[in-house]
């Protein structure tokens, strides 16, 4: 740790001064917040541990402030759909999910056949972190034809069966699949946008398809608490102990939004006309009852 000797004595004020020291050292040899909070996170557990009362309030204070050393941000529609045009049955099902449920690379490899029910998907089942979200139409499709893929190379698929499972040699199927490691689907999105030429330095390879799904909720106006249970979060305060949404509740809320989460831009145009038809309509109706009104008063 350097030359200064943070173990010299026992009084605790001296102590601080040490550590103090010590974090100015770190800072004159161009460490970093991240670097240099470690380091005295390990420290001030050590003192802990032994009973002795540090002032940490006042070591934090020469901890240099922390700066965002990037500009994260969102894929875009357009890079998705780039993505999905180089993708073979499988990645595309990856994200198809990854950008219409929002849920983590981490959470892909446990899921089952069972925790898809239609459109709707449990995560991180049988856990304390067990929550629901849904898919869009699009991604079901893909997940449907990827599993048809599957069986029709020799695999008996059961509500067991991994949803998304190793790659395998079509030539040479194995009997029994796999579970694939999220950091297997994380490289090969990696290749995937440096194939597709949309890699970025500001574009997270895994996590920018949670952060398109949480904006495009967003954007759909999903209410806040709503979105929330739906991103994997707790409710705030005392929300998390007493509101229990229904699974219908989260769906009809999540709808909302779905047209922001179709990337091929002919479904998305589709369900818009679909959605104009549907208003359409309803107008119509109320223009049919006004006129009736009408009549009503008239004679």
């Amino acid at each position: 740790m350097g030359s200064v000797d943070l173990f010299c004595d026992n009084n605790p004020r001296l102590i601080e001064r040490n550590v103090i020291d010590f974090i100015v050292s770190l800072r004159d040899r161009g460490l970093g917040y991240s670097a240099i909070r470690n380091y005295v996170k390990s420290i001030l557990a050590f003192y802990k541990i032994n009973d002795y009362v540090l002032n940490t309030d006042k070591i934090g204070k020469f901890i240099p402030e922390y700066k965002k050393m990037k500009k994260d941000r969102a894929y875009t529609h357009e890079q998705i759909h780039k993505l999905l045009d180089f993708a073979d049955e499988r990645l595309r099902v990856v994200i198809y999910i990854l950008a219409s449920s929002g849920i983590r690379i981490g959470a892909l490899p446990s899921l089952r056949l069972r925790n898809l029910e239609d459109t709707k998907i449990t995560v991180y089942e049988n856990t304390n972190d067990e929550y629901v979200t849904f898919i869009s139409q699009e991604c079901k499709n893909a997940i449907q034809n990827y599993l048809d893929m599957r069986s029709r190379y020799g695999e008996k698929l059961t509500l067991d069966s991994f949803l998304i499972r190793e790659q395998f040699d079509i030539r040479d199927p194995p009997k029994k699949a796999k579970m694939v490691k999220a950091e297997t689907l994380a490289r090969k999105l990696y290749d995937l946008s440096v194939r597709s030429g949309i890699k970025d330095k500001n574009l997270p390879i895994c996590h920018a398809f949670r952060k398109f799904y949480s904006t495009q909720l967003v954007e759909a106006d999903v209410k806040t608490e709503l979105r929330w249970l739906l991103e994997g979060h707790k409710l705030k305060g005392n929300d998390s102990h007493y509101v229990r949404t229904t699974d219908q509740r989260l769906q009809q809320e999540y709808e909302k939004a779905i047209n922001h989460l179709t990337i091929n831009e002919e479904n998305r145009l589709k369900m818009k006309v679909e959605t104009l038809t549907i208003e359409k309509s309803r107008v119509e109706k109320l223009e049919e009852k006004i006129r009736r009104i009408e009549k009503m008063y008239q004679k």
